[in-house]
């Protein structure tokens, strides 16, 4: 049984993951240097420092971290004020799952004010029973600290919460939390690892709201 849904933010609820990629590319460009597609697949589902550092062994020595941020960030921050869309399925499933009385946590590698200004124009905020940032831990994901501590603030066990990820970092964490896990991808494939370790693997949210369904009327 499936008692509590613990959702990832980028690229899960919200279309970001596009927005990013493009910012953290077109920074590269700008600098001089190619961020590749294949390169940037490490970084999904990771927390920005240690991302930064990955590309700093990357490109090596005399790239200029400080300004690539500068300009990563202005890029990122114009694209978002057009507005971010949510993922399809979100809206039904999240109030299918409060309709049945699941637990819900917000587990996600971002910082709260970017969560916040995503979040700003609703009131699913107040409706997650926990909310787990970067800030929160030490060690981000794929580390499975994030999910541990969403298991532990809620007083359930591992096994009684599906992991809702859109990366194959974010699916490591969950499995290695001892949660159960589905994998929704967005840009990003699930890797032959993942693929053999998923509860899971749909192609849109809305296939979540017919899983949790389906557990109450059998």
């Amino acid at each position: 049984m499936i008692t509590a849904l613990l959702f990832d933010m980028d690229g899960l609820i919200f279309d970001t993951e596009t927005v990013y990629k493009k910012s953290w590319q077109y920074a590269a460009t700008q600098m001089g240097y190619e961020l590749t597609d294949d390169y940037y697949q490490g970084f999904i589902g990771v927390q920005d420092p240690d991302c930064e550092r990955m590309l700093c062994e990357h490109f090596g020595e005399g790239f200029d971290l400080a300004t690539y941020k500068v300009i990563r960030d202005q890029h990122f921050h114009e694209a978002r004020e057009q507005g971010i869309e949510y993922k399809l399925g979100f809206h039904q499933l999240f109030k299918t799952a409060k309709e049945l009385n699941l637990i819900t946590a917000l587990v996600t590698s971002s910082h709260l004010p970017e969560v916040k200004h995503n979040f700003q124009n609703s009131d699913y905020l107040e409706q997650f029973d926990t909310i787990i940032t970067a800030e929160d831990v030490q060690n981000g994901k794929p580390r499975p600290d994030c999910y541990i501590m969403a298991c532990q603030r809620l007083n359930l066990i591992p096994s009684e919460c599906l992991v809702l990820e859109d990366s194959n970092n974010g699916m490591r964490a969950g499995k290695d939390a001892g949660c159960q896990a589905a994998m929704i991808p967005d840009i990003t494939p699930p890797q032959k690892d993942i693929a053999e370790i998923a509860d899971y693997l749909f192609e849109s949210l809305e296939q979540v709201t017919d899983l949790i369904r389906s557990q109450t009327s059998s």
